[in-house]
């Protein structure tokens, strides 16, 4: 396996990248309309390809210039708003469940009651409204609330009536304080894919109101290599090949038609977005305005300090009901062993090719590096780890591929603050976003994943 390593790193380094990729798009295809837009030299007369060193020139006027257009479509719905808008069957006897661990006891619920607050307004006390995309951590945050709180949803059901009660955000924010007033969940974890009209989070003052949103978005590469260990240990998902260890399956299942909630690449993106299908420069800039409304985006770099200096002193976490702190990283035991990385001996051009598919969530990333940084300075948190300014893709595909790669623009390419504006969603966009979330009619979303009335089953846009 060294010989095939060494010998895949020799092929690689004789073979331009440029190559590399015109052979990744012949295989791919079509399918990569979001690549074509992100990768064009020629977005405002200048710049060059990620690939050859240089970056798409993202000024917000151009970005909304072009974007914003889609709004126009002979007054359509835009395509980036497309979803199945199909009304749920909900059960006439529709009530809440208590969530598992949670005020279990009847005397638990009863002691709750009595201290229970009535009104946000009565309580210094935070509900916190996490978005929880898959192996991104929220595991871990889950275990942190749930030691503290009379209750957590490790993933709240819309059949238990945690979430998801309806489009309209003041009824859907009514919901979870009233859940919090009479059962005591205080942690609400929004575990599915988004309709891209469902406001989440929530945007008026009123509805916002008692509530802290929080997200955390890792390492694009480092969240598929997690979820490709997790689907080695499933053994009819493990299917070698002649391109090394990585499971075939699931980097062409997109192409043979077989969709999925949770079985696709650029997870973030999508769930953040609402992207059934292919995913496009519109759906990045949903998923961008979503981040800019979150009190607080968490990246894998800025997790320790974020729940030490700002997520614990929100509520006033201190000790568990067992004595122990949870809130100061170095204290919470951590398993280091180092696990293999299911991508160990796998072609370079296969590795490669999957994180050219990545770029929507490298894009994505380098964002939510720039609001964890700039949402943590502005809470007054002096210890903020420092803002790495290498675009994340580059720093990956430098990493996976031994290939240095210069960037013909340097001080424009790095992700800095002072760049911020070439990563920000069009404001035209955003509003137009905005002003639909806070108008939705109070409707019951049609949304699939567990514990959803449409249940976890595979679909697209298309049904």
């Amino acid at each position: 396996m060294a010989a095939t390593a060494a010998a895949n790193k020799s092929l690689w380094s004789k073979v331009s990248i440029s190559i590399a990729s015109l052979l990744i798009g012949i295989c791919l295809g079509a399918q990569f309309n979001i690549i074509g837009s992100l990768m064009n030299a020629n977005l405002e007369g200048k710049g060059a390809p990620y690939l050859d060193g240089g970056i798409p020139d993202y000024k917000a006027e151009q970005r909304e210039k072009s974007l914003v257009s889609t709004d126009n479509n002979n007054g359509k719905q835009p395509s980036y708003l497309n979803w199945q808008d199909t009304s749920p069957e909900v059960p006439s006897n529709w009530s809440f469940v208590n969530p598992q661990y949670c005020l279990s006891c009847d005397s638990c619920h009863q002691k709750w009651l009595q201290i229970a607050p009535t009104s946000m307004k009565n309580t210094t006390q935070k509900i916190i409204v996490h978005y929880h995309m898959q192996h991104n951590a929220g595991t871990n945050f889950f275990a942190l609330a749930h030691a503290y709180t009379p209750c957590a949803t490790r993933a709240c059901w819309q059949i238990h009536k945690h979430c998801l009660i309806s489009y309209n955000e003041e009824v859907e924010a009514e919901n979870i304080r009233r859940n919090y007033y009479q059962h005591g969940v205080q942690y609400v974890s929004y575990e599915n894919m988004l309709p891209p009209r469902f406001a989440l989070p929530f945007v008026s003052e009123s509805a916002r109101e008692g509530l802290f949103f929080t997200t955390i978005m890792r390492d694009p590469m480092k969240r598929l290599v997690t979820w490709l260990r997790k689907i080695q240990k499933v053994p009819q998902l493990n299917k070698k090949n002649e391109m090394g260890g990585a499971p075939p399956d699931f980097f062409w299942s997109e192409f043979e038609g077989n969709r999925g909630v949770y079985k696709r690449e650029n997870l973030n993106v999508r769930w953040l977005s609402g992207a059934l299908d292919d995913v496009t420069p519109d759906h990045v800039n949903i998923a961008k305005c979503r981040l800019q409304l979150f009190d607080l985006v968490i990246v894998d770099t800025t997790y320790d300090v974020a729940v030490e200096e700002v997520i614990c002193p929100l509520n006033n976490w201190q000790l568990d009901e067992l004595g122990r702190s949870r809130c100061n990283a170095a204290a919470v035991p951590r398993n280091d062993i180092k696990k293999p990385n299911p991508l160990n001996g796998t072609d370079s051009h296969f590795v490669g090719a999957w994180i050219e598919r990545l770029r929507p969530s490298f894009e994505l990333y380098d964002y939510a590096r720039i609001l964890s940084y700039l949402q943590l300075k502005h809470r007054g948190v002096k210890n903020v780890p420092k803002l790495s300014e290498i675009p994340s893709y580059i720093d990956t595909l430098e990493r996976y591929t031994d290939t240095p790669i210069k960037l013909n623009s340097p001080e424009e390419s790095l992700v800095k603050l002072k760049n911020i504006d070439r990563f920000h969603p069009p404001k035209k966009f955003c509003d137009s976003l905005t002003k639909l979330w806070v108008s939705n009619a109070d409707e019951v979303p049609y949304v699939n994943g567990i514990g959803t009335f449409a249940g976890g089953k595979v679909w697209t846009s298309n049904g």
